[in-house]
Order: C-alpha cells, then structure tokens, then sequence
C-alpha cells in the first residue's frame, strides 16, 4: 500500500474511534473489521495459513514484552471504546476486557497469515501481553474515575416545597337561643341545667413568621437569579446581531473591491496550475568533444551479513547428546548439531537477517527451539581467522518451554568448504 493509502486509512480509523465513543455500534463494529483488514491488504489479499508459536513467555521476557508502548496505548484505547459500548450491561468491564483479548487474538492470527505485511511470521502468543496490559491498565483508570464522580449515599438534592395553606378556622361556637314566644320546658327536678357555653372557639392556625419570611426570600432570589440570566443571553444576543450587521455593512460597502480581488485570485491560482502542469523542458546536453572519462568507483566491500560461510561458536553447547558446532546464514540459514558420527543440519524458518543484526529461530526435533539474537562485530568481511565477527545470544529451550541453555557466545567466520 502507497503512504497516501494509509494515512488516508488511518484518518478514517480515527474518526471511527471518536464516533464509537460516543456509544454508536455500527461505528465500533465498522472500526474492527477495517482494522482487521489492514493486514490482508497491505499484501494484496494474499493471505496463508497461518502457524502460530504457541509458547508462553517466560518471566525474563516479560519486561521487554511489556515495552511495547504502541500496543498497549492501542488496546487501552480499544478497551475504552468496548466499555463505552457495554454501558447498559452490568458487567460492562468484563465485558470489555473479553472483546479487547478477543480482537487481540484476531490481530495476531492477521498478522500470521500475511505475514505481518512484511513477508514474516508474526502470530505469536508472547504479543498477546502487551495487549492485555493496555486493557487492564485502562480498566483500572475507568474503575477510579467511575468511583471518583459517584455521589456518597448521604447526598440528596431536594427541592424545597412550598409551606402547606393553614386550614381555615372554625367558626366559634354559639349558644342556641330559643325563638320569641316557645317557652322551653323546665329541667326535671333534681338536675342542674349547665351553664352557657361562652368560650371564644379554636383560634386559626397562622404559620410562624420567620418561615413565611423564608420562603419569600427564597422566592425572589429565584426569581431574581433567572431575570439576570435571561438579561446576560439578551446582551450576548445583541452583541452578536450588531457584529453581524456591521459586518454586512462592511461587505456591502467595499463589495466592489471584494469581487474584484476574488476575480483575480481565482485568475492567479488558474494560471499557477496550468503552469505546474506544462511539462519540463527536456535539458540541453552539449556533447564534450575531448572530455576525459569518469573515473571509476572503487567496488565496494562485501558485507559480513552477505557472505557464504559458516559461524563456529567459542563454546560448543551440547543438548540431549547434540553438541552445537555450526551457524549458517548463506546461502540458506541453518544450524548444525553433530553426534558420534553423524552430523544433522537443521533448517530455521524464522530468519531476519539484517547488515548490523541477526534473528533466526530453529525447531529441533524432539528437543525444542533454539534462538539466537545477535549483531555483527565487524560490518565488513574480514580474512582474519581468529577475530570474532558475530556477538550472540543463545537460546535453547525443551518441548516444555523451559529453558535449557542461555549465554552469549562469539562467533568465527570460516569461507565454505
């Protein structure tokens, strides 16, 4: 893919990114599967089975794993977006965290088939921890400032309701006083009539005046409070509507001038495009007649990482009765082991082979895996026999992945046999 492609690529992801964010699906869903096709097109669709090494990272390969920065800012950042997703779920960080690894997974099976998009294996198991770190690590941030705006339980906003209206008094009580003319019956003998009730009846219930006083205050804060606000939105309104009209005042004004410089613009960048387009004059090469010949170049030295030959280490390491005597880069990279009498060469599929530095990784069966990191000492082929050319570390782990062998060695160049 063309460097345009891609960042043309990338903006689109970006603006995928904030747009799922803000809780649209079809935006995360469009953001995973563009991203999962980054890799098949970078190769032109040409994709393979993909062979994954399967093997847990030991803990000495944890700190360089988890320096990955890239990754981990990428997947946290993904995690944020699977959280916002989830956010009717009650589980939504569980949730979240399982779409991150998923996705992840998903990644490095792109990358094994294609290859990376650079023609080598890529799907490894060890990729997934910077991944998981980024998740855990935005989960974490999430969890606090999720805590951090909660509001304790104590907390209650309440509206203050009006004072209840004071029921209205009784009416006082009086005594019945018989029409003129109906003469009551006597009380029986013996009784005493009881007296006249007189008393004045309950008085009304009047609130206390110091509640009343409050909420009139109260009231006419209120009122007060929303006659500013609405006085300030007027005056930015008014401020606005006369910039506006002095603006327009300004272009009708000078609109003459305005028409005219944007004529001539529009002239100047038509004529500038014409003459960009026009092509080159083909340059005027005026033939020397006795002009002397070039000298030439001296060849350039061959390089250490191009030669043919064969790498004899300072220590032969011997595993499971093989005893490790060869390295081999050119013409194909292949490590040799020898056992009484026999000599076995094994092939090494994943081979970086670089001017300053080396990576092979090399099965052997029914043993394990050697791996073998180094840099070249000397940039250049040299003749010297008892010079070292390559500095490197040696790896030799079980079918368990449990190392069995791991130190630096020197490495000697021989010519081939």
């Amino acid at each position: 893919m063309s460097p345009l492609a891609v960042r043309i690529g990338a903006g689109v992801l970006a603006l995928l990114a904030l747009i799922a964010l803000r809780g649209k699906r079809w935006a995360y869903l469009t953001f995973v599967l563009l991203g999962l096709l980054y890799f098949p097109a970078q190769t032109h669709f040409r994709v393979h089975a993909p062979k994954c090494e399967q093997l847990l990272p030991t803990l000495h390969l944890l700190v360089p794993l988890l320096h990955n920065y890239a990754y981990i800012a990428l997947f946290a950042g993904f995690y944020w977006m699977s959280w916002v997703q989830f956010g009717r779920s009650d589980a939504r960080g569980v949730w979240a965290l399982v779409a991150t690894l998923l996705v992840a997974a998903l990644v490095e099976i792109a990358e094994g088939m294609t290859g990376g998009g650079r023609g080598q294996v890529h799907c490894r198991v060890r990729d997934l921890v910077p991944d998981a770190a980024g998740a855990v690590g935005a989960a974490l941030l999430l969890a606090i400032w999720s805590r951090l705006r909660r509001k304790p339980a104590y907390v209650r906003l309440v509206r203050p309701r009006p004072a209840a209206a004071p029921h209205p008094a009784a009416p006082p009580s009086r005594a019945f006083v018989p029409p003129r003319g109906v003469v009551p019956p006597p009380p029986p003998r013996g009784v005493v009539p009881p007296p006249p009730d007189s008393s004045p009846g309950p008085s009304p219930v009047t609130p206390p005046a110091d509640v009343a006083r409050t909420q009139e205050t109260a009231h006419s804060e209120d009122v007060s409070a929303r006659r500013q606000v609405v006085q300030h939105l007027q005056a930015i309104l008014g401020r606005l509507r006369r910039m506006s009209q002095r603006l327009w005042a300004i272009i009708l004004g000078r609109r003459r001038t305005i028409v005219v410089g944007g004529i001539l613009l529009a002239l100047v960048g038509a004529g500038a495009f014409v003459i960009l387009r026009l092509p080159a004059p083909a340059p005027v090469v005026i033939e020397q007649p006795n002009a002397a010949p070039p000298p030439q170049r001296p060849p350039p030295r061959p390089l250490q990482s191009e030669a043919e030959g064969y790498y004899e280490p300072s220590y032969q390491v011997t595993v499971s009765d093989r005893r490790f005597t060869r390295l081999t880069l050119r013409p194909e990279p292949f490590v040799t082991f020898s056992r009484i009498g026999t000599r076995q060469e094994v092939g090494c599929e994943d081979a970086r082979i670089g001017q300053d530095a080396v990576h092979l990784r090399c099965e052997l069966e029914r043993v394990g895996v050697v791996t073998i990191d180094g840099r070249f000492t000397s940039r250049f082929v040299t003749s010297s026999l008892d010079t070292p050319v390559l500095s490197a570390l040696i790896t030799i782990t079980n079918t368990r992945g449990e190392t069995l062998f791991s130190a630096r060695e020197s490495f000697y160049w021989h010519a081939p046999d």
